[in-house]
């Protein structure tokens, strides 16, 4: 099986930032606030979505995604 590549895609015009690591169907969802993390039926990380996003409030918020991504048990990389 060929393990597709993660998109990144920032929508400028509906302050919408995604994160696909896979194309496969998302059967459930963590949402705290303007974060939604999207799981498929194994349990693993298909999506993370960040509603209402610019990149300044993307910055000053990295400390909450950090904490988030912890609890769901998904890592989170900045600079």
């Amino acid at each position: 099986m060929r393990k597709s590549k993660p998109k990144i895609i920032y929508d400028k015009e509906s302050k919408v930032f995604f994160i696909e690591m896979s194309n496969k169907k998302s059967v459930d969802s963590d949402i705290q606030r303007n974060l939604v993390i999207d799981y498929d039926k194994g349990g693993n990380v298909v999506r993370v979505s960040i509603y209402e996003i610019d990149f300044d409030s993307f910055r000053n918020g990295r400390t909450e995604l950090k904490e988030f991504a912890r609890g769901a048990g998904v890592a989170v990389l900045t600079k």
